[in-house]
Parts: C-alpha cells; sequence; structure tokens
C-alpha cells in the first residue's frame, strides 16, 4: 500500500495529465479485468497453490462467449455460461491437483499449453474481431460517473471478502496454508476446499473475459499471454506470503492498481514498457525475499519457545 502512494504521488508530481479525471478513470478500468482474476488467485495462493492456465482459460470463455454473440444468443445467457465454462477449467485443475496429486505447478502448466493449444484450433489462427456491441456497456458506461467494470470489482471484491472473512470456508482456506497437515487433523477436508477454490478461480476467469471482450471487442490468439504473470504478481506485491496462509484482498487490490498506475505512468512519461517489466520484476524478487525472511525468523521463534517450553533450553541461554 505504501509503494502505491508513493508511486502516485511521484507520478502526479512529474506529469501533470496524471491526475486528470479521465486519466485515473482509464487507468481503473483497464485494470479491472485482472483485479477480478487476482482475487480468484490470491484465494488459491493463500492455500499455498498457483495456477499458470488463467491466461489461456480466459482465452477460451472469450472465443466461446464471442462465437454466442455472433449467432446472436442473449447476453442474459452467455453471462452464465461463460461463467460455467470458467467454473469447469478451475474444477478439472482442482481435480488434477486434489485427487491426481499433481504438484500445482505441473498441473496448470500442462494445462496452460492444452488450452493455449485449444484456443489457436478454435481461433484457426485467425483473430475473432468486431465482438463489442452489448457486452461493450459493461466496460465503457458509467454509474455516479464512476466507470461501470468497478462497480462490477467491487461487488466481487465484496462478496469474496466476505467470504474469507466471515464464513468457514475463509477459516478453512487459512487454515490449509498455515498447515496442511494440521487443517487435516482438525477435519477439514482440504482436497474439497482447494477444489473449490480453483472453481472459484475459474468462475472469475469466466467472467473477467466478457469484461476483457467488452473492453476491445476482439479475441486474438495471443490473448492472455502474460495474465498469470500480472494476477500473481499483483497478489505477491499485495503481501500475500508465497507459502500461504497470510494475505489479504485489500492488498491484492493495491498490488493490481501499483501495476496499473506504473504502466500508465510509463506511457505519460514515454518511457519504455521494459523497463515496466524490470520493475515489477525486480519488487516481486524482493516481496518474496522479505516474506521468505520473515517466515523463517518466525518458524525459528517458535522453535525456540517450543524448546522453552520443553526445558530444552533456558532464557538466559536465548539472549546470549
Amino acid at each position: 500500500m505504501l509503494l502505491l502512494v508513493v508511486e502516485v504521488v511521484a507520478f502526479g508530481l512529474v506529469s501533470e495529465n496524471f491526475f486528470t479525471a479521465g486519466n485515473l478513470a482509464t487507468v481503473l478500468r483497464n485494470s479491472t479485468h485482472l483485479a477480478i482474476v487476482a482475487i480468484g488467485m490470491n484465494i488459491v495462493m493463500l492455500m499455498g497453490g498457483v495456477d499458470l492456465s488463467v491466461g489461456p482459460a480466459l482465452g477460451i470463455v472469450a472465443v466461446i462467449a464471442g462465437w454466442m454473440l455472433r449467432a446472436g444468443v442473449s447476453p442474459y445467457l452467455i453471462v452464465p455460461v461463460a461463467v460455467a465454462v470458467g467454473t469447469t477449467i478451475g474444477l478439472v485443475n482442482g481435480l488434477i491437483i486434489t485427487r491426481g496429486r499433481v504438484p500445482d505447478i505441473i498441473a496448470t502448466l500442462g494445462m496452460m499449453n492444452i488450452l493455449r493449444a485449444t484456443v489457436f484450433a478454435m481461433l484457426g489462427g485467425r483473430w475473432l474481431t468486431g465482438l463489442s456491441g452489448d457486452f461493450a456497456r459493461l466496460t465503457t458506461g458509467n454509474v455516479f460517473h464512476i466507470p461501470t467494470p468497478v462497480w462490477l470489482l467491487v461487488l466481487c471484491f465484496g462478496v469474496f471478502w466476505f467470504l474469507l472473512t466471515y464464513t468457514r470456508f475463509g477459516r478453512h482456506v487459512y487454515a490449509i496454508g498455515n498447515s496442511t497437515a494440521a487443517a487435516e487433523l482438525a477435519g477439514i477436508d482440504v482436497r474439497s476446499v482447494r477444489t473449490i477454490g480453483y472453481g472459484i478461480l475459474g468462475g472469475l476467469v469466466g467472467f473477467s473475459a466478457l469484461l476483457y471482450l467488452g473492453r476491445l471487442g476482439s479475441v486474438e490468439i495471443t490473448v492472455g499471454t502474460a495474465l498469470h504473470i500480472e494476477a500473481i504478481a499483483a497478489v505477491v506485491l499485495g503481501g500475500t506470503s508465497v507459502k500461504g496462509g497470510s494475505g489479504n484482498l485489500v492488498g491484492t487490490l493495491a498490488g493490481v492498481l501499483f501495476m496499473a498506475v506504473l504502466r500508465n505512468g510509463v506511457v505519460l512519461l514515454g518511457i519504455p514498457s521494459l523497463w515496466e517489466r524490470a520493475v515489477i520484476g525486480f519488487l516481486i524478487l524482493v516481496s518474496v525475499g522479505v516474506d521468505l525472511f520473515l517466515q523463517t525468523r518466525r518458524a525459528e521463534r517458535r522453535r525456540l519457545q517450543l524448546a522453552l517450553d520443553k526445558g530444552l533450553v533456558t532464557a538466559g541461554a536465548t539472549k546470549r
């Protein structure tokens, strides 16, 4: 959050166009589809998992939704279909990981390549264009002078913040992230909770695909190439532990805004976009390094406290 504040102030000082209403609305509008995916990625990473297949999964949903739009299908039917397709992809990932006992990164890396090839085959190597229509209102409209996508993001944030903060599922998510073994001993159905987490991420990817479609009005064969990197970066920069168990959605949204403001500032100042990626990569490494250092210190303190409780060492010895 502090980095975001510093970044906003810095760009506001060096660019006279940064704090204009139009520019700020553009920043918010263009970051909403990533923010919605990052909410789901946050849930998965809180349990110590990760999903590398979100980009091509978004592409699959976007292509199917695009075909339905061209066929004249009502948007009121396209929305649940898009969410259902995304959820199904997420559940398949979850089942492969939990029932097949395949490591998260391997399972979703394999799924990423399968889905990427599928997107290419569905498009036949050509872009799907001219698809703005009804879904354009989701991304270009305003309600009370605030972009419509921002209201949709607020709704998603509110639902999943409540889910993680006040429900049994949320408590189970944090418990699994802190210790899978302890969660199982406490009677938590770890495999089911993790599978549901991947399903939620998939559903949010499906909904995000509609915002993507409405904003661009087309689906390119390289759709979502960097989406998994951006979503993971937002979650990590927002303070969620890479090992799971700690983090929150407020931090994740701050991470998304940090990246969106950085991208916007780079454009306003005419800086090559290469430096944007370099800065994000550097901050990811720093965030992960600090997180691992703090986790190691906490683990050492727990071991020391356990030794003190058992009388294996004395308080005097720990001070020396």
